[in-house]
């Protein structure tokens, strides 16, 4: 169950930023605000709805369905049938796609993945953000940066709703953020980062501590402190004509040779060449 939340987190993460990146390319063919009037026949293509006041059934192909205030689901564009009766609720209705099929079937595959086409999704708290979102569009800015502002924050909601709903996964987040802080808390102070002393502080063993740090971050506390010296050592390289050997040292390396040899390793070029590069005239 864990396991399925997680990739059902992957999957919302992805969408995300592919709405993000191709946003040029996005549209809303049919939004609106529907009252309780039913409807017979489906949606011209992918579309939102989110429930506002009251409750209905829907059939949609061989299943039935029933929402209420506050729920948020997901119709695909490959529904065949969809039926309902008059009744007495309110509902925001938004469709979009891309203008490219390639990228349609990738957003499709995506959120057949997601929870919110499976069964409705309780998120009350969207009303505000499709109210905002619909004014934006009704203004003929559809490629708007506010529209696109609006319509990811309804999509950042719905994965900050699936991140919480994976128990321990959440929990192994808020270890991981408290020890980038600790660690860069440190790094702003010029104190030591020393994994064994980050460990104790946060009450882990050493290799729980690394192993949740690699499952959230994709990389090891080692390799993370490291970026973050190398980091601080390009800036001071761009900024000053400090000596490596300073460079080194302030940055938490043991000298001059071991800097150099780990440098190189990350920026492929030596301290001497990216100061030459980089440095401010």
């Amino acid at each position: 169950m864990r396991e399925q939340q997680s990739n059902s987190v992957s999957h919302l993460r992805a969408l995300i930023e592919l709405f993000d990146l191709e946003w040029h390319r996005f549209s809303f063919p049919s939004y609106g605000f529907w009252r309780n009037r039913g409807w017979e026949g489906p949606s011209s293509g992918c579309e939102l709805n989110f429930y506002t006041r009251g409750e209905n059934t829907v059939t949609q192909d061989n299943r039935t369905i029933s929402f209420k205030q506050g729920d948020l689901f997901y119709a695909p564009d490959t529904i065949r049938l969809s039926a309902c009766s008059d009744g007495s609720f309110d509902l925001y209705y938004l469709g979009f796609q891309f203008d490219s099929e390639d990228l349609n079937e990738r957003m499709r595959h995506l959120l057949d993945q997601l929870d919110i086409g499976k069964v409705p999704l309780s998120m009350p708290g969207l009303q505000a953000d499709f109210r905002v979102l619909m004014t934006e569009l009704r203004m003929n800015r559809e490629i708007s940066i506010m529209a696109k502002l609006y319509f990811l924050q309804i999509f950042m909601k719905l994965y900050t709703n699936q991140v919480q709903s994976t128990g321990s996964r959440n929990k192994n987040e808020q270890i991981v953020r408290q020890v980038i802080e600790d660690i860069q808390e440190r790094v702003d102070d010029g104190g030591k980062i020393l994994l064994p002393a980050i460990a104790k502080r946060h009450s882990l063993n050493e290799r729980y501590l690394n192993l949740i740090f690699k499952s959230v971050t994709g990389t090891t506390i080692g390799k993370y402190i490291l970026s973050i010296r190398i980091e601080r050592a390009k800036r001071l390289l761009e900024t000053t004509s400090m000596p490596i050997t300073e460079i080194a040292i302030a940055t938490g390396f043991y000298d001059g040779a071991h800097f150099s040899k780990a440098f190189k390793a990350s920026e492929k070029v030596t301290p001497q060449e990216y100061h030459k590069q980089h440095a401010y005239l």
